[in-house]
């Protein structure tokens, strides 16, 4: 079961069980632990917004207008609020609510519905982990750097 709070989760499991909830709750993480849970998976995502220190912001998500409950947002010190939601492999619309008004950020991607409101939009794909490589310098590469380096001070002499 994912996106589904531990309460409801615990009491679909515990129905299957009624005279026994403990044990209810060993299948529950069984379930998990055997990859045996339903619904499709989740990533965790953190939305920024920076408004104003001392504002009440939540955020509100949903799609094609069927806007779902708002989050609320931790203040992480001055104007920078924080809300952490999971979402679904798919294609996103938040918004923020900074003091009762809504809003979008203008430094991330929006896109208008049929109504002509600016949303901003977030799209939700496979998660890589690249592990960078590290470079040891060898001759051949640092001679390269120290010519783009000759270039550079031949080019903008110092006054």
């Amino acid at each position: 079961m994912t996106d589904t709070s531990l309460h409801v989760a615990y009491n679909y499991v515990s129905g299957l069980h009624t005279c026994r909830p403990d044990r209810a709750t060993w299948d529950l993480i069984a379930m998990v632990e055997n990859g045996k849970h339903e619904g499709p998976a989740t990533y965790s995502v953190t939305f920024v917004w920076n408004g104003h220190e001392g504002e009440n912001v939540e955020l509100i998500r949903g799609f094609a207008g069927n806007w779902k409950e708002p989050v609320k947002a931790i203040h992480k010190g001055g104007p920078q609020y924080e809300p952490e939601v999971r979402l679904a492999k798919g294609k996103s619309y938040y918004k923020f609510i900074a003091n009762g008004n809504w809003r979008h950020s203008t430094t991330s991607p929006t896109e208008k519905d049929d109504r002509g409101n600016v949303n901003n939009i977030l799209e939700v794909g496979d998660v890589a982990n690249v592990r960078p490589s590290i470079q040891h310098p060898t001759k051949e590469n640092m001679s390269e750097a120290i010519k783009i380096c000759n270039k550079i001070v031949q080019h903008h002499p110092t006054p």
